[in-house]
């Protein structure tokens, strides 16, 4: 498929098609490199998306309960 760099105010663009569109499953972000020579564009992956899915709060109730002082740590603190 062949397109044309358009003139977007001190820019230039492309114009997706939304075929492609539909097929890379894109939204609104994208990731943009070079790699050997060609413009390569993917959907944008959330790094952190998913994370917290299956968290139950109610199962993080006291969850620094398990940290412990040392003695060496206290001893130079006034309090």
């Amino acid at each position: 498929m062949q397109t044309t760099l358009r003139k977007i105010g001190n820019s230039r663009g492309i114009i997706i098609p939304s075929s492609i569109i539909e097929q890379l499953h894109i939204e609104n972000e994208l990731e943009m490199s070079v790699q050997d020579g060609a413009l390569v564009l993917k959907p944008s992956s959330l790094l952190r998306k998913g994370w917290f899915d299956n968290y139950n709060p109610n199962e993080d109730v006291e969850p620094l309960s398990a940290i412990t002082d040392l003695e060496s740590e206290q001893e130079d603190w006034e309090w």
